[in-house]
């Protein structure tokens, strides 16, 4: 086990049986803060109005908009099949009880992340919501309030780290009911923490979402200005990111370089590695993306654009030198929140499905065809499943003696 698994599984233990005395212990130790009890849980609806920057607002009014929007338009509604006279089949959307968010709020507060996540869940039909944010000295931070206020959240859990996530999912008695789900992006310790909980059965989660990814497939013309910020864009968020330029343009490639270069000559922060991967055609740009199914896959350049129906794995894609990243991570519409390390290959980014279970419904009615019935028997005698068989067998003669009898 490495040391990130075993931490995490000592902390979710410690939570587990401890409550909130261990979650405070490991807030002073993880972040410095010094909380009592009664400070855990904020019920942001008892707090004033926050008074913010009006193009902050606005900013963030925006975003809202924007996000709830696309979700309203694209949310899953139930289907239902008449399959033959007399069978009615329903997939119905059920949306979850209870739902906890997690949002960073370490050295970048991530208040897009809080819009990519809830307002999803909210569209979805989640009824009750929780929010956790790690506590900061100078909290309450008026641009979170307003945040929290504009989406009407009420519960937010003062909580951050692998801490976050064990409250969220065993809760803390007398102050916390455990959630069905957790949702939302965080560093290793939060992913892992999310996962193990996962595993032992205790709450579902959303996307497994590591370290930030972007890849960036560009084509002769394309501006390499834009290009490069794209690539730091990504890069920006942590040591771990990582950043993929693929061309078949050397001289664009080259170039791209050095505006990385000079863009970050003065700058003391860390930032991921960028990769830079020379192919031969376009066709081979194809599949070095699909292979590696980024998070962020961006087009540019004509030739470039012109791939996007060949692209099958990215969480997210971008077409087209208008469409950077960051207009996906603030106001495009679609969440944020999105699988990494090749998971793209099997999973799709956060959505209202993700917040929903669906659930078939069959219903049999006296006009129902016996072949339902009498086929059904045969596959079951053929897997040797007597009680499966005579389950049927019994509606099938109930049905023969009298039309009265329901199924």
């Amino acid at each position: 086990m490495d040391t990130v698994s075993a931490t995490v599984r000592q902390i979710l233990d410690d939570i587990r049986d401890n409550g909130i005395s261990k979650a405070l212990e490991y807030t002073a130790r993880f972040d410095g803060i010094e909380l009592s009890p009664d400070a855990v849980i904020w019920d942001i609806t008892t707090l004033p109005p926050a008074a913010i920057d009006r193009l902050q607002k606005d900013a963030m009014d925006f975003a809202i908009t924007q996000i709830r929007a696309f979700h309203e338009a694209t949310k899953p509604h139930d289907i239902q099949v008449e399959q033959a006279p007399g069978l009615i089949l329903t997939e119905r959307m059920v949306p979850l009880e209870r739902v906890g968010i997690y949002v960073p709020n370490g050295q970048y507060p991530l208040i897009s992340s809080l819009f990519m996540t809830a307002i999803p869940a909210q569209v979805a039909g989640v009824q009750d919501i929780v929010v956790a944010i790690a506590p900061k000295a100078q909290d309450p931070d008026p641009v979170w309030i307003y945040a929290l206020q504009a989406l009407g959240i009420r519960t937010v859990v003062r909580l951050g780290g692998a801490q976050a996530i064990a409250a969220l999912g065993y809760g803390l008695a007398g102050l916390l009911d455990p959630v069905d789900l957790i949702a939302g992006p965080g560093n290793q310790y939060v992913a892992e923490a999310k996962q193990e909980l996962f595993r032992r059965k205790v709450t579902g989660i959303d996307v497994i979402a590591g370290p930030s990814e972007v890849l960036i497939i560009a084509s002769p013309g394309a501006p390499p200005e834009v290009v490069a910020m794209d690539l730091l864009a990504q890069a920006e968020h942590a040591r771990d990111a990582h950043a993929y330029m693929v061309s078949w343009d050397a001289p664009l490639m080259a170039e791209v370089q050095r505006v990385v270069t000079t863009a970050t000559m003065h700058r003391n922060a860390p930032l991921g590695p960028i990769d830079w991967i020379t192919v031969s055609s376009p066709w081979e740009a194809v599949a070095f993306a699909n292979r590696t199914a980024p998070e962020h896959l961006g087009l540019i350049g004509k030739e470039a654009e012109a791939l996007a129906s060949q692209i099958r794995t990215a969480g997210a894609l971008f077409v087209g030198w208008l469409a950077g990243q960051a207009l996906g991570d603030y106001v495009a519409g679609p969440s944020h929140v999105l699988p990494t390390a090749g998971t793209g290959r099997f999973l799709p980014g956060l959505s209202t499905r993700t917040f929903t279970r669906r659930m078939s419904i069959i219903e049999a009615q006296e006009t129902m065809p016996d072949a339902y019935l009498s086929y059904g028997q045969v596959l079951a005698a053929m897997e040797g499943l007597q009680f499966h068989e005579q389950s049927l067998q019994t509606r099938h003669a109930l049905r023969s003696q009298s039309k009265d009898v329901p199924l």
